[in-house]
């Protein structure tokens, strides 16, 4: 029998079920005396986001406001959280100071502000109370940050809370005893067996860990769905949010609507303002299984998404381009660079703007691993720009590795001259770029205490926050520089994200990789990363900034015109389009001036420029013209 979950969708917003003294612990925040800091933490599913919407729903009801904001939809950035709390009427006080309590649902996802946070935010704000919702337990860095701070673990719950969300669900006595033993009093496993038990009873394996309770759910539950629902939840497993043109690009245009209908009102679904959000941990237990069973149609669906995703690019606007970013992001499998910018995991080292007082740890460490010179030349960025140096601390505060990294415009040239890494970095972007400026970040040096600067805790640490860095300079950012004495041990990885070794030929203390993001910055790198997983290079895209096409990891700059039906071809995905639209869209009202076979000229020169890519480019006798991957 098919599964149609529509019937039953636990209302969040109510109080839930087993609560009471989690939720009495979250009261605390109203009363001024109450915790400025609570970390709410517990395993997916357990129930953290419907406790923060019932302080919210109970604040309210006493005439206070709690803003819970979703940190999947904020770009993990400084200037993305201040507007995403402008936008959700956070006040602030008469001396400027924000004011009310906030809750960061999905924090995990936010960790690249973690250390911004904890810093900045939280201490030059004393009247902003803040409430940091994931799945792991907070960096042990917070214990030691100012203000009254409380952690809150959400349990399994008890057997009569678990009974009573049964019994809510309409589920019989014999059927929610098994239900009981199998499920361990794990919200999203209770919601999810009693969906299943609705069509059809079974027993449950038992003794299994409770990841594996949810993984064994989520596929009884694909299982049971009919085939149109099965498979747009498989689709769904490989995207970060779904919307309806997703779902007609990944199942048929057709049925788009009544399935997006039907998800709506699955349990395992959340409807967000920008689409349809599998919960993380069945989204993960399908993606892993789809991935193991078929490969061709997991890699299938990514590849139909990514498309959708680059038929729309030109139409994202800038405040939804955070959105857009992350759903590229998603699409890329490659755990390296997934994890840096998605971490899952807690980190338990911090990584923190220096100190005065660190300087002489700072130059330690850099003589320990790079000798007398080595700690010259950190000695010589700390006098010139000692902001550019962040530190990396463990559980007890120790200092165990840092890093320098700064924007080349804003160093001092005459700082630049004397070191000779920096100096060789100069005359390479200039010679690349005489009469453009392009900002470039220099990552002068990284690292560990004790590991150097091979791959370790402290370094992954390291280049966790060098991607904030990253998304804050986008879209000017267009390449990174960095120097390493061994290269090797990055290779397979600098290979795969697109570092270049560059200055070999000039007698460097170490050496240098350089990281290309090109004229679409960081976006435009990130999109390439896709295509490469994917094996989709060939495929041409945009950058309506600098008027070229980017195929095949070349820049080709284009007139007006060239880009124009180059924009004109790729907007049709495919599909014909005839030399009467190309010259209504591209030449507009000033068509009537022009011969008839000027589109003709105008793709003769696209395809000499071209060069082993224009046999994308189709001619269609008497038809038109249409661009193929």
């Amino acid at each position: 029998m098919s599964l149609d979950p529509s019937p039953s969708k636990l209302v969040d917003e109510l109080p839930p079920l087993g609560r009471a003294a989690e939720l009495d612990e979250l009261l605390l925040l109203l009363k001024p005396e109450g915790p400025s800091i609570v970390h709410v933490y517990g395993v997916p599913g357990i129930g953290k986001t419907s406790l923060l919407r019932a302080l919210a729903s109970h604040a309210l009801r006493n005439g206070r406001v709690v803003h819970v904001l979703d940190c999947s939809t904020i770009e993990p950035t400084e200037q993305g959280l201040m507007s995403a709390l402008a936008a959700a009427g956070l006040k602030a006080q008469s001396n400027g100071d924000l004011s009310g309590i906030v809750c960061l649902d999905n924090y995990d996802l936010f960790l690249l502000l973690d250390a911004w946070l904890r810093e900045h935010l939280s201490p030059q704000n004393p009247a902003l109370k803040l409430v940091l919702c994931s799945r792991c337990a907070p960096n042990p860095a917070w214990l030691a940050a100012e203000g009254l701070h409380a952690s809150l673990r959400v349990r399994e719950l008890d057997a009569t809370a678990s009974r009573g969300l049964l019994q809510q669900a309409g589920i019989s006595e014999p059927e929610m005893g098994r239900i009981l033993d199998f499920a361990q009093g794990h919200p999203l496993a209770l919601r999810l067996a009693a969906a299943i038990a609705r069509h059809r009873s079974g027993e449950y394996p038992g003794d299994l860990a409770m990841h594996e309770v949810v993984q064994q759910l989520s596929g009884y539950f694909l299982d049971g769905s009919d085939l149109p629902l099965r498979t747009a939840l498989e689709a769904m497993s490989t995207v970060r949010r779904l919307t309806l043109g997703l779902l007609s690009a990944l199942c048929g245009e057709a049925s788009a609507a009544s399935l997006y209908e039907r998800l709506e009102r699955s349990p395992v679904v959340e409807s967000r303002k920008d689409g349809l959000v599998l919960h993380p941990a069945v989204q993960e237990a399908i993606a892993q299984r789809l991935r193991a069973s078929d490969p061709a149609r997991f890699t299938g669906y990514r590849r139909a998404a990514w498309r959708e995703l680059e038929r729309t690019a030109d139409q994202i606007s800038a405040s939804d381009l955070w959105r857009y970013t992350a759903d590229v992001i998603y699409l890329v499998d490659n755990p390296i660079v997934r994890e840096a910018f998605f971490p899952v995991a807690q980190q338990q080292l911090a990584v923190e703007r220096a100190r005065p007082e660190d300087r002489d740890t700072v130059l330690s460490i850099a003589g320990r691993h790079d000798g007398a010179a080595g700690r010259a030349l950190s000695e010589h960025w700390w006098r010139a720009m000692p902001t550019s140096f962040r530190v990396v601390r463990n559980a007890s505060r120790e200092i165990v590795g840092y890093y320098s990294m700064f924007d080349a415009a804003s160093a001092p040239p005459t700082a630049l001259a004397v070191d000779p890494m920096t100096r060789a970095w100069t005359a390479h972007l200039a010679a690349e770029h005489p009469l453009e400026p392009r900002k470039a970040l220099f990552l002068r040096r990284w690292l560990g205490l004790e590991t150097g600067e091979a791959p370790s805790s402290v370094q992954a640490a390291c280049w966790l926050d060098v991607k904030r860095a990253y998304l804050e300079l986008r879209p000017s950012l267009r390449r990174v520089y960095l120097a390493v004495s061994e290269l090797m041990p990055y290779a397979s990885a600098a290979q795969e994200l697109g570092f270049e070794s560059v200055c070999a030929d000039q007698g460097l203390p170490q050496s240098t990789a350089i990281l290309r993001f090109g004229p679409g910055s960081v976006d435009a790198w990130l999109r390439q990363l896709v295509r490469r997983e994917l094996r989709m290079q060939d495929e041409f895209e945009l950058d309506e900034a600098s008027q070229q096409v980017l195929v095949g990891g070349a820049c080709i700059p284009l007139t007006q015109l060239e880009f124009g039906v180059m924009k004109s071809l790729r907007r049709a995905n495919g599909a014909i389009v005839g030399r009467e639209q190309i010259l209504d869209e591209v030449w507009g009202e000033r068509q009537s001036s022009v011969g008839s076979n000027v589109v003709d000229v105008v793709v003769l020169a696209l395809r000499k420029k071209l060069g082993p890519s224009s046999s994308a480019l189709i001619t269609v006798r008497g038809r038109g013209y249409r661009l193929v991957s």
